[in-house]
């Protein structure tokens, strides 16, 4: 299996060979996928569900487009295409198949399946190019496209796809030594399609490219490479910019951002390298299923082979050492003894620290301890580097050998992986890790799940495997022969998993829900449970549907669910006042009937269809004018009874100042005066950042004199607050309207005192006035 002296007809011939392995392997690995391509989903019904749905929008609507940026789901919202991954890179890889099919599912089958064998042959022609070797190359690409870490990651196409990534880096690699431009081409074609297919690879995958330009391109020779390949990839970030603003655009326009706590949540703990997915066949009898994110086990074998690599490698070091003067080499051995010493002692510190958390143990009086790794890992750096250029910096490292640094960068993406801090259980063991001073650089404060950049390190991990089996080289032919088929063996006793989970795909209700009629959809039930489902359909329909499912839901979608389980009538009206939609009862989930005699009972609702097991109902149109359509009445003043605190930042013109209840003094009412009797037609409750604390009932009072008092308006609030987080996701202006009525004083009573109350502003508005 050696490269040296074949010739190019070879060399395609055997690459195509290595293409067909991994196929057939992809096949037995992901069984039944293939057999059930048309008829199931792989993996679930939820995230699978809604990837597809991206995909079957990508080919039927232009990508970036502005229709594009509206897919159907989550009605009335608009741009909602930004609150997920756009999946465009991989669209390239779906598209044929829909097209010969027109099956979405097909399509997404097909394209999940390629990720194992895309994967493993770009690594193959990455390390094929750096080593020279088809057997190394090989066994990379099976290292990296079934190590167990993907197993976790089934449900999420995007992530299972990074196979233009190792792309990159072989073009960057190719370049490198031989200067031809087609290679910048392919780079700059390969960067652009990973970024458009996962954005985490588009900021993990910068990183490691820029940790990639700092080591290869900073010698005397190479440095000459850098002006060429930093404008190619500027030049091929550029297109990415108005899709990037446009991301950033609607995440401000609702406010959708990742808290520091979901970051830290969503990152890895040390333990999570000793956990595996219980869908491994063979890892699972001995680790824990700590479930998605939280399985990060890498596998025993391409761990293994970089271990014996470098083992090796200080071994031969060792050799020179003794082959160096008598004086020197005792000088040399010393030096390297004290400092190995000192590693071994920071390193097993460390190791002990991050599976045990913080400790501390007695001995004749004195107490050791260790609360976090920093010092150790600072020492442990401090003295590797020393103990490496001890005598010398190391020929692989002054030529620049891929293998210390795809090595080397292994660690540098596990430690990424870890966040900006690093735990271990509840205990923070490094306050400022590596990915906190990411999160200084644009994009990285969006992102949640930090743990992800291990999809990185797993490329790095199996790239180093490669180049670690390119050194190991028996003498006798049945030697590597046999340990050609040991290493791929055990990287795919690592990765193999029982069989691929599948689930039934979504069905359309073409009776139900007819694509020659304009109206919006709502299906309840409406949550998790049936939303991707109804994602889904919409692409087919194109119906616009108030359910949905995405990255980030839309900021009103929480309470919507809350009302519907809550039967609450104000939600459904609340949308309606949009426009007429219709409301779709899927009588599966609704075995009592409870959903649809709900919804019969709205005023003016009308029963239109029923194909037998869905009734279909029509909302009718309740538009009207809005309560901040009229004029705004100033507020003189604002009181509560048992308030501690000034309320008078809630008529301040500033909705970054809040009042809050104080939980030990509930204020049941709130009242205002307007100075003088003006006739009022509504309020507007400026709740903030707070809504899901609004009072859910509420009654409004009114007077003249502050002495009598009648009641304008009472009721639940829940529908008023699905409207304000659609019409206004930063404020939430919450908005009741009243019968107009002549008061100086309004007071504001509320009936359940189960939840805190906080109010940014309050603004009191004149009725509407109709033109004649």
């Amino acid at each position: 299996m050696e490269s040296t002296g074949t010739t190019g007809r070879r060399s395609c011939a055997i690459a195509a060979a290595a293409l067909l392995a991994y196929l057939c392997l992809a096949a037995l690995y992901t069984r039944p996928l293939l057999a059930r391509s048309f008829t199931d989903i792989a993996n679930d019904k939820y995230d699978p569900v809604l990837n597809a749905s991206i995909l079957w929008w990508n080919v039927t609507t232009v990508p970036f487009t502005p229709a594009w940026w509206t897919p159907p789901h989550y009605y009335p919202d608009e741009g909602i295409a930004a609150f997920t991954e756009n999946l465009v890179g991989i669209t390239v890889i779906s598209a044929p198949f829909h097209r010969a099919t027109g099956d979405p599912v097909f399509a997404y089958n097909i394209a999940l399946f390629l990720t194992w064998p895309l994967s493993g042959f770009a690594v193959y022609l990455l390390v094929l190019r750096l080593s020279r070797r088809y057997d190394a190359a090989f066994v990379a690409g099976l290292a990296f496209a079934f190590a167990p870490y993907r197993v976790s990651q089934m449900a999420h196409i995007q992530v299972l796809s990074c196979y233009w990534l190792p792309v990159a880096l072989l073009s960057l690699h190719a370049y490198l030594q031989d200067r031809r431009h087609h290679w910048l081409v392919l780079f700059g074609t390969a960067w652009l399609l990973q970024s458009l297919s996962n954005g985490y690879f588009m900021l993990f995958g910068a990183v490691l490219i820029g940790l990639w330009l700092a080591y290869f391109c900073s010698t005397r020779t190479s440095w000459r490479r850098l002006p060429p390949i930093a404008a190619t990839w500027i030049a091929a970030t550029i297109p990415l910019v108005p899709v990037f603003l446009n991301y950033q655009r609607v995440h401000a326009q609702f406010g959708l951002q990742r808290s520091y706590e979901e970051v830290v949540m969503y990152s890895a703990q040390p333990a999570a390298w000793g956990h595996v997915s219980d869908l491994v066949w063979f890892w699972s009898l001995w680790l824990r299923d700590a479930g998605g994110e939280g399985n990060l086990f890498p596998g025993m074998t391409a761990v293994l082979l970089v271990v014996v690599a470098v083992v090796a490698f200080l071994r031969r070091r060792g050799q020179e050492d003794q082959a160096a003067p008598p004086v020197e080499s005792r000088r040399l051995r010393l030096t390297r003894i004290a400092l190995g010493t000192v590693v071994a002692l920071a390193v097993a510190l460390t190791v002990v620290t991050l599976i045990a958390g913080p400790w501390r143990i007695g001995f004749a009086g004195i107490t050791f301890r260790m609360r976090g790794i920093d010092r150790a890992v600072a020492i442990a750096i401090a003295c590797g580097i020393a103990l490496l250029l001890a005598g010398g910096i190391p020929r692989p490292l002054a030529r620049r050998s891929p293998f210390v640094f795809y090595a080397a960068a292994t660690l540098a993406m596990t430690a990424c992986s870890m966040g900006p801090e690093i735990r271990s259980g509840t205990s923070v063991l490094v306050e400022s890790a590596p990915y906190r001073w990411l999160m200084w650089l644009p994009g990285f404060t969006g992102l949640r799940v930090v743990a992800r950049f291990w999809t990185v390190g797993t490329l790095s991990l199996a790239i180093a495997a490669g180049l670690a089996f390119a050194r190991l080289r028996p003498n006798a032919r049945t030697a590597r022969a046999l340990l050609f088929v040991l290493t791929a063996g055990g990287l795919l006793l690592d990765g193999w998993i029982r069989q691929m989970p599948m689930a039934s795909r979504p069905e359309h209700w073409p009776r139900a829900e007819r694509r020659d009629q304009p109206r919006p959809i709502i299906e309840l039930p409406l949550g998790p449970e049936w939303d991707a489902a109804a994602t889904f359909r919409a692409v087919r329909h194109r119906r616009r549907v108030a359910n949905g499912v995405s990255g980030y839901d839309p900021p009103h979608y929480g309470i919507l669910q809350r009302g519907l389980r809550d039967r609450d009538p104000s939600v459904l009206t609340a949308l309606a006042s949009f426009g007429p939609m219709d409301v779709v009862v899927n009588g599966t989930a609704d075995p009592g009937g409870a959903l649809a005699r709900y919804v019969a009972a709205i005023p003016g609702v009308q029963r239109s269809q029923d194909d037998g097991v869905r009734t279909v109902f029509q909302l009718p149109d309740l538009r009207g004018p809005e309560v901040g359509a009229g004029v705004q009445l100033p507020i003189r003043a604002v009181g509560a009874q048992g308030a501690r605190q000034d309320l008078s930042v809630l008529f301040d013109g500033d909705v970054g100042t809040s009042w809050a209840e104080d939980p030990l003094h509930p204020v049941p009412a709130i009242e205002l005066d307007l100075g003088t009797p003006r006739e009022v037609g509504g309020i507007v409750h400026v709740a903030g950042a707070d809504a899901e604390t609004f009072p859910r009932r509420l009654a409004i009072e009114a007077s003249r004199d502050g002495v009598s008092w009648r009641e304008a308006w009472e009721g639940t609030t829940v529908g008023a607050v699905v409207l304000a987080g659609i019409r206004g996701p930063r404020e939430w202006p919450i908005a009741l309207p009243i019968e107009p009525e002549t008061a100086r004083f309004i007071r504001l009573h509320r009936l359940n005192l189960g939840s805190r109350w906080v109010l940014a502003e309050l603004r009191v508005y004149a009725p509407v006035r109709k033109r004649p």
